[in-house]
């Protein structure tokens, strides 16, 4: 099976087109530039710590332009894992190719760019060490949640390192030797040369200067002394244009930067004033505030050869996800800078982001024939509250061989105001939307999965478009622990809707309907379904996003996860008590905890796929071997037939060929057709509203034109 990113399918919200739609959105962004297509002109990558992303932006005529082929070129760890938890881009061998620099247990490794006529990396160290004055060398630690800063602290041509100490409060500076032990930078050699950089001591967001020696006084254990680390950001920047190194924090408690400003010089570091509203006071703009924990960068985001200033937050977590790039553009120079606040969107206003997590499903919400897309979340940012959870509605305003999709509404029906969560009186986490006939009233209702491993029931009232009311929360008393996945889908092929619901742990549940098409019952819950255990080998929480797929009368297990690897099992039918076959693993380099929602909507009988990702973005995918068979919207057990009611078009997907015919009310023949392939699309425009039956052989169902 081969799968082909389209990036082409157009999206807009309020009348605007997104540039980069499916560029997959971004929460905790770090920024570097790299020239990816070798053509002299620096592009840009943003690394998504949230998720461990890549996002290669090529730079086209001054515009950022989303090209993610570019993803493959990036290495992998020697411990098998892409890069991950920070990425820094400079020119350690100064052959002008911006290097690798990126976090390795406790430390960091370098690729070394060796780029001639494409793109291409090797490993130069895996865990680079520094002499720290005793017997051997020591790696040089740096926490997986910090940034640390790789700059040419002394100005003697080859780049250094500041580290906070292991302990915090310091910053050890780690002098590379390169230039004074071979006269060129073509070589790793580091030494401890200061352990108190700058002569201060970082607090809780708060600085004592005048550290001589590493003593602060008036004393010398510091009230603020942390037993441990807790997590600080350093950008290098020679703000004033005095041939030193200014520094710029940003701390893991707290939304504002930092600037220290050197009144040292580059060989003696020494930092006199502490500007805690930064860029503020430095210019006449707003100072940063990002919720929670900042990060500064220095690149050229307008291309017009100057460095800008981006602030974003380095936190995976429960921090700022929607409005988490701030670009303040620089009207100076590289060295004396005169930042401007221009947006807090950068790049994020162009793609699809939907704050935090993004979890799609395929739902004809107006029966006129085009699948449009319902995306759940885990939620926008709140400031001192729990992130707001909604639903995403899509209409798809394309034509049955062309999607083109709307974002009409980021808070579909409201559920971000409902109080789901029982126990707490508040509205639900983590919402995760599945649609079905539950009741057998020839609509399509929806079920939700939230992140207390509990489902909600909202019936569809009949009304066009839908409007959904709450049935019941906490469905059937259905709980699987933390956040649930579920999947409306006839597992067991009786003609009812059963229930496969994912979870945080990486199994499935299975549940069948031992009921009606009315009145189902689901009073079982089969765990370990298949005998998956999605990442367990991994990390405990696997994220199990399931999506049963009807490939061609067989079905396909599609299986989201943690990392954002999705796993396919097969050998599932007549096997529902057995152990499926691990058919493949797709690694689409689109993120962390992903889910994917599959359907054919070009119309070329094979599925496409919609993944999304905890980034709250998503990306799209054509296929050439998915052959699309719809296993939840049927009126019939003989004709599969959807959407009804409809609008426009009516869809057949059955493997019975030849003459087709629509009655009318009154038994009259108004249209005829020959059926032969498997999934046929009819044009209903000529029709009027009423109530119809399409037969085919001795086949036959009803349907509404609405």
């Amino acid at each position: 099976m081969d799968l082909y990113r389209d990036t082409s399918v157009n999206v807009i919200e309020n009348n605007t087109n997104f540039k980069n739609a499916w560029a997959s959105g971004i929460n905790a962004a770090q920024f570097n530039e790299i020239d990816l297509d070798l053509d002299g002109t620096m592009d840009l990558v943003v690394f998504d710590k949230s998720g461990n992303k890549l996002i290669p932006y090529l730079n086209k005529n001054g515009k950022f332009i989303f090209a993610p082929k570019y993803r493959s070129y990036f290495p992998i760890h020697n411990d098998g894992r892409a890069l991950h938890d920070w990425v820094i881009f400079a020119d350690y061998n100064c052959d002008g190719k911006n290097d690798i620099y990126t976090y390795s247990s406790g430390g960091f490794a370098i690729f070394k760019n060796t780029s001639t006529t494409s793109l291409s990396f090797s490993l130069i160290d895996t865990l680079v060490r520094s002499d720290y004055g005793g017997p051997i060398p020591l790696n040089i630690f740096i926490s997986a949640v910090d940034i640390p800063a790789v700059s040419d602290v002394d100005y003697d041509g080859d780049l250094d390192i500041l580290t906070f100490k292991i302990t915090g409060g310091f910053i050890e500076f780690h002098k590379n030797m390169a230039m004074e032990q071979t006269g060129n930078c073509d070589t790793v050699i580091f030494q401890l040369e200061e352990s108190c950089w700058g002569n201060f001591y970082e607090g809780l967001n708060n600085y004592t200067l005048n550290c001589q020696n590493c003593q602060c006084p008036p004393i010398i254990n510091h009230p603020n002394a942390k037993q441990k680390h807790a997590g600080s950001t350093l950008l290098l920047i020679d703000i004033d244009n005095d041939f030193d190194k200014d520094i710029v924090l940003g701390d893991i408690s707290f939304s504002n930067l930092n600037l220290l400003i050197n009144g040292g010089d580059s060989t003696n570091a020494n930092m006199i004033s502490v500007d805690s509203v930064f860029p503020a006071n430095n210019s006449n703009t707003m100072p940063a505030s990002m919720d929670i924990f900042p990060a500064a960068y220095y690149i050229d985001a307008t291309n017009d050869g100057i460095k800008d200033l981006i602030v974003t937050s380095n936190s995976e977590n429960n921090s700022e996800n929607f409005t988490s790039c701030w670009l303040f553009n620089n009207s100076g120079t590289n060295t004396n800078a005169d930042f401007n606040f221009n947006q807090n969107n950068f790049l994020l206003n162009d793609m699809i982001d939907l704050g935090a997590g993004c979890y799609p499903t395929f739902f004809d919400y107006n029966n006129d024939g085009l699948q449009d897309l319902v995306v759940g979340n885990y939620g926008y940012h709140q400031s001192g509250g729990n992130p707001s959870s909604s639903l995403a509605l899509f209409k798809n305003i394309g034509s049955i061989d062309t999607p083109s999709f709307d974002l009409i509404d980021r808070n579909w029906q409201n559920i971000s105001t409902i109080n789901l969560n029982i126990n707490l009186n508040i509205p639900a986490l983590n919402l995760s939307p599945t649609f079905g006939d539950l009741d057998g009233d020839q609509d399509m209702d929806m079920l939700i999965g939230d992140a207390n491993g509990k489902l909600h029931l909202f019936n569809n009232t009949g009304s066009n478009p839908p409007n959904f009311v709450l049935a019941e929360a906490e469905y059937k008393g259905l709980d699987v622990g933390y956040f649930a996945f579920p999947q409306l889908v006839d597992v067991n092929r009786d003609g009812l809707l059963d229930i496969i619901i994912g979870e945080q742990s990486g199994t499935i549940n299975y549940c069948e309907n031992t009921g009606t098409t009315s009145t189902p019952i689901f009073d079982t819950i089969i765990e370990y379904f298949g005998g998956i255990d999605i990442e367990s080998n991994i990390i405990s929480s696997g994220f199990s996003t399931p999506k049963l797929y009807d490939n061609n009368g067989l079905y396909e297990l599609y299986v989201g996860s943690f990392t954002g690897e999705t796993y396919v099992f097969d050998n599932i039918d007549n096997n529902l008590t057995g152990v499926f076959d691990s058919l493949t693993v797709l690694n689409l380099n689109e993120g962390g905890k992903s889910m994917i929602a599959m359907n054919d909507i070009n119309n070329d009988q094979k599925a496409d796929m919609i993944v999304g990702n905890y980034s709250g973005g998503l990306s799209y995918f054509s296929s050439d071997s998915l052959v699309i068979s719809n296993t939840t919207n049927y009126s019939s057990k003989e004709l599969n037939i959807y959407p009804n009611p409809t609008s426009r078009y009516l869809i057949i997907n059955n493997t019975i060929s030849g003459d087709l015919v629509i009655l009318n009310s009154l038994g009259e023949a108004v249209l005829q057709h020959n059926k032969s392939i498997q999934k046929e699309t009819i044009d209903l425009q000529s029709l009027s509203s009423g109530i119809y039956l399409v037969k085919i052989k001795n086949y036959t169902a009803k349907f509404i034109v609405k």
